[in-house]
């Protein structure tokens, strides 16, 4: 049987004319293809500026035949061919051959521009599915027998365009080679060439934000429950919509006229809550901001504030001087105990409410545990679905943690990448591709963020200044390229993430792991990871042998699979 494009066809213009020959056509033997309403565009010259053929059949030694298809009754008027209604009888002019003759000549001047190849014949025809030929019907000069089909035609459609084919053949003024198989694909993928266009990243991540609003607003149905409830720590991986929650609880307590401290510890965190949220009730602070604005000081080093304040506030500070009724803490693993005890204990003096929102996978400021959390939380509530990692995202993160597959949502991307490297010019070069690939998927700088798992002093790409032409900074600024440590971009998300500095030899390290987990976890919508191959072939086999328990090969592919990566 003949291939047909399209595969299915339930479109025929009303025509009763192409459903018979559509039908007859199934007939032809496997050597054929047959295009049904293959439209195209003309050319400047060409007679009409663009047509329509009703079937293109093609064969490999056969060559390539332009048919139109007129059903009803037929005649020929003063120089035209007219259509007669069978229903009303009334007369309409047509041009089947002329038309035939267009698309013959539209398919000719695309296969010279384009195909590779010597042309195969290209003829025409026109198929009268309602009326019987006689034989010795004289034609108009533009017509001979061989090109007419009829009625008849369509019981034996294979034989009928032998002869069109072979008129062709012979009154072209040429011979012909029969295409070979290649040739003949090629020819098909020409005229009717298959391609995919993906859509870009930005465009994707515009269309699923709808989708993540809907997820938060499922997670939303906790603050309903925490009315009723003064004080909880509500737990959540990366992507469970913590912050947004957090942000919300403020809001509704901030409502009832009572002032809010809202606490987080990421500097980077408080600089995005300040510029976009702001409420006279709700005050956003870190733990150095808190420490400056209690201790009345803004000189201490960054490296000893938090030291100085933790213990002024455990042993001098007058309780009776806080100004907060109600604390919401965000990040709440990244707090010490002493300061989450004292944080309840005020809240608790002012009958306030206190509420903590924290991810024990995410200590990654140094190695300790949720002590206070686990020990005096009396009612803990867990989020769990991810409201902002595609599934692919999710799932890679989830392999690396252990988590349930109800961390994954059902929002499809693009499978995470992984890239590996030895040097510091390779990884350039990496991020080089990562920021061009990015311009072109139409993801806006500040949508895109390079994040390396070390401090930026010890990361490998420390010198560099500009990627694909764009200046690179530190700090978040307008018309650069982030770059910025995994541990001060927490609590934050983009686009488009490119982990750097995962060295291999320090995979099976629980502390790494959790530094890729929340680095990947930053990425919405497209996620790359460049490992840094700092151990030999043969070390590869311990390396993952801490990381799964399921045979795989102890070399790239193996790590590649483990964590559900894609080599790029």
């Amino acid at each position: 049987m003949a291939r047909f494009y399209p595969t299915i066809d339930d479109d025929f213009h009303g025509s009763d004319g192409e459903i018979q020959v559509y039908q007859a056509l199934q007939q032809l033997s496997d050597g054929y293809v047959v295009f049904h309403s293959f439209r195209w565009l003309g050319e400047p010259g060409q007679y009409r500026s663009e047509g329509e053929g009703d079937f293109i059949i093609l064969h490999p030694t056969k060559g390539i035949l332009s048919i139109e298809v007129k059903s009803g009754g037929i005649g020929y008027e003063e120089g035209s061919w007219i259509q007669i209604n069978r229903r009303n009888n009334s007369k309409k002019r047509i041009n089947p051959l002329g038309q035939a003759a267009e698309t013959q000549y539209r398919i000719q001047r695309i296969l010279r521009q384009h195909f590779p190849y010597d042309c195969p014949m290209i003829g025409r025809a026109a198929w009268f599915t309602s009326v019987a030929m006689d034989s010795k019907l004289r034609l108009p000069a533009e017509a001979v027998p061989e090109i007419i089909l009829d009625q008849l035609s369509l019981a034996h459609p294979e034989e009928a365009l032998d002869k069109v084919s072979a008129y062709w053949k012979d009154h072209l003024g040429r011979s012909f080679t029969p295409l070979k198989p290649p040739e003949f694909k090629a020819l098909i993928q020409t005229l009717m060439p298959s391609f995919r266009i993906a859509e870009t990243i930005s465009s994707s991540s515009r269309e699923t934000k709808t989708s993540y609003v809907q997820l938060t607003n499922q997670q939303f149905s906790i603050l309903r429950f925490l009315q009723e409830q003064r004080t909880a720590a509500i737990y959540g991986p990366a992507g469970t919509g913590k912050t947004m929650l957090a942000v919300e609880k403020a809001r509704m307590l901030a409502s009832q006229g009572k002032k809010v401290l809202y606490l987080c510890f990421n500097e980077f965190l408080l600089q995005y809550l300040r510029r976009h949220y702001h409420d006279p009730q709700i005050t956003f602070h870190n733990v150095r901001t808190l420490a400056e604005e209690i201790l009345q000081d803004d000189t201490l080093p960054l490296n000893k504030v938090v030291a100085v304040f933790e213990q002024y506030f455990e042993s001098e500070f007058n309780d009776d001087d806080w100004a907060y009724s109600n604390i919401v803490v965000d990040e709440g693993q990244d707090l010490s105990d002493s300061i989450l005890e004292h944080l309840s204990f005020l809240a608790e003096l002012q009958d306030g409410c206190f509420y903590i929102f924290y991810d024990r996978n995410q200590y990654i400021m140094s190695r300790k545990t949720t002590g206070w959390i686990d020990k005096n939380a009396e009612c803990r509530l867990v989020l769990y679905k991810n409201c902002r990692n595609t599934a692919e995202i999710a799932t890679s993160i989830g392999k690396l943690m252990h988590m349930k597959d109800s961390y994954v949502n059902t929002i499809q991307g693009m499978t995470p990448k992984a890239v590996f490297y030895g040097n510091e010019k390779e990884l350039q070069k990496q991020a080089d591709r990562f920021v061009k690939d990015m311009c072109q998927q139409g993801v806006a700088l500040k949508d895109m963020v390079i994040l390396t798992a070390h401090s930026v002093g010890h990361s490998g790409f420390k010198g560099c200044r500009t990627l694909n032409g764009i200046p690179v900074t530190t700090e978040p600024e307008d018309g650069k390229i982030l770059f910025t440590s995994v541990r001060k971009f927490k609590g934050l998300e983009a686009t488009a993430v490119l982990l750097i500095d995962v060295n291999l030899s320090e995979l099976p390290d629980d502390l790494m792991q959790r530094l890729i987990y929340v680095g990947s976890s930053r990425a919405t919508m497209y996620l790359k990871i460049a490992f840094c191959e700092d151990i030999e072939k043969k070390n590869y086999g311990p390396i993952l042998d801490a990381l799964t328990d399921e045979p795989v090969k102890h070399n790239r592919s193996g790590l590649v699979k483990t964590l559900h990566l894609e080599a790029d």
